[in-house]
């Protein structure tokens, strides 16, 4: 049988069960009873709310100058990590060297600090050089992006300077671009740095021209002529090569494209064209990149040069274009547009969906370009509120080109570099609207009135669900 219960003097009768009248609550951690937090233990936290609120708006109305000291202090440790990342381009270690390169691509590329380039230019320019000369594939790459955007950075404040410094350089990167046993990556992104160099320095119509035999070459355009072709007087058509490289090929139309655009139009009058029927041959080839960089360059030429239809200008002739200006040369445009239609429609299933979507979406706007002479209707708006507006061809090719160089960072450079704000058709950068800052002021007064009710509405439920516990233990 059990045994009974004890009865002693300083016994309890039984043992009390869970939820009795005279068992009191567990303490909290804080030393503070369930009871205690219910009836009153609250006023320390709401003392607590009252003067974060209290500093909250003092931090609201001195918003503009915590930010300015903020945004002076990132300033002064990034020109400092700037110094350090160009003193490491000299070490022995690849790994090092590679890791600074890296990092000033990436520095470079999302903020904007010409000032602290201008003392260091001549460093960078000469460890750029030696790393193009003798550095490693990686290296090689990103030294060759780094060049465009030092360019882009010191061409803000000194256009002359920039010009210096890629003409200094141009020698290496055309060398590295000709170049059959370097790595096609490396030959992209120096026809890359070479084309927006070119572009963005004071060069003269000669050194364009120059540079525009050099990269028609590489996607399939020869220019010479032999002898009984310059006996004869005859033009020398352009030799397409059966099989271009994707990649170096489409690099090199890409940046023909963005130096035609510095011509004058009675040089691209002369040469429509032979460039049509060119850029025509190379929309059969098999990359998409190639495809869509002729096709894109046709629009270009076409725009440039206001081609216009035989047939709206009275004309008898079917099928062939002719100049605005009058120029009696004709240009037969009957076949592109066909080849045109046939691409913006196309859908074999060899080809990816991806890749077949965007060819389509971008000829249809090529088509549209030749026959209507229609221009790319895009708009970006910029976070203090601009609207960049793309309507023209040109405009397009520059926006890309220089999208391609900074990346993500195209539109903080666009609302506080200057050169790309000139290149694109806006004015000097302008500071940021006081709308912009009022919207953000109360965007964050917004969050704060969010976590503030959150916080009280979590300790007004914690109360309600204690009582209820504590009225339930009763029954």
């Amino acid at each position: 049988m059990p045994k009974g219960r004890s009865s002693g003097k300083n016994s309890v009768k039984g043992t009390p069960k869970r939820g009795l009248p005279g068992l009191r609550p567990p303490k909290r951690a804080g030393g503070m009873s369930d009871e205690d937090s219910v009836n009153g233990g609250d006023t320390g936290s709401v003392l607590s709310l009252s003067s974060e609120r209290g500093s909250f708006e003092e931090g609201v109305e001195n918003g503009n100058s915590l930010e300015n000291e903020v945004s002076e202090s990132m300033s002064n440790n990034l020109e400092e990590k700037l110094s350090e990342w160009i003193e490491g381009l000299t070490e022995k270690a690849a790994s090092v060297r590679l890791s600074s390169l890296s990092n000033l691509t990436m520095s470079l590329s999302s903020t904007f600090l010409p000032e602290a380039l201008m003392g260091r230019k001549e460093t960078l320019r000469d460890n750029l050089e030696k790393i193009l000369k003798r550095g490693q594939r990686g290296e090689q790459v990103l030294a060759s992006t780094l060049l465009s955007l030092l360019s882009l950075q010191v061409g803000a404040i000194e256009l002359d300077v920039a010009t210096e410094d890629y003409n200094l350089l141009k020698p290496t990167l055309q060398s590295l671009l000709l170049d059959h046993t370097a790595p096609p990556l490396v030959r992209v992104k120096c026809c890359q740095a070479i084309s927006m160099g070119a572009f963005l320095a004071d060069s003269s119509l000669d050194d364009i021209t120059t540079l525009l035999n050099l990269l028609e070459p590489l996607f399939g355009l020869n220019n010479a002529k032999s002898k009984d072709e310059e006996e004869s007087g005859s033009k020398g058509e352009g030799k397409v090569v059966g099989k271009t490289c994707g990649s170096l090929g489409g690099a090199a139309i890409a940046g023909w494209s963005l130096l035609i655009t510095l011509m004058p139009a009675e040089f691209l009058l002369r040469k429509a064209k032979r460039w049509i029927d060119v850029l025509q041959k190379l929309l059969d080839g098999g990359e998409l990149e190639v495809r869509l960089n002729a096709g894109e360059a046709v629009a270009l030429i076409v725009e440039i040069c206001q081609l216009e239809d035989a047939e709206s200008s009275g004309e008898e002739s079917k099928g062939t274009w002719s100049m605005r200006n009058g120029n009696s040369e004709k240009v037969d445009m009957g076949s592109l547009i066909f080849k045109l239609r046939e691409l913006s429609v196309q859908s074999h299933k060899y080809q990816a969906k991806r890749d077949r979507r965007t060819q389509r979406h971008n000829f249809r706007d090529f088509l549209h370009a030749v026959e209507d002479g229609e221009g790319p209707d895009q708009s970006i708006k910029l976070g203090n509120g601009e609207v960049l507006e793309l309507d023209t061809w040109v405009k397009k090719r520059h926006y890309d080109a220089i999208c391609q160089i900074l990346g993500s960072g195209m539109n903080r450079h666009l609302m506080e570099n200057s050169l790309v704000r000139q290149i694109l058709g806006f004015g000097s950068p302008c500071p940021p609207s006081t709308d912009t800052l009022g919207a953000k002021a109360a965007k964050t007064e917004r969050q704060y009135l969010n976590h503030v009710n959150f916080k009280a509405r979590c300790v007004s439920r914690g109360k309600s669900r204690d009582q209820r516990m504590a009225n339930l233990s009763e029954f």
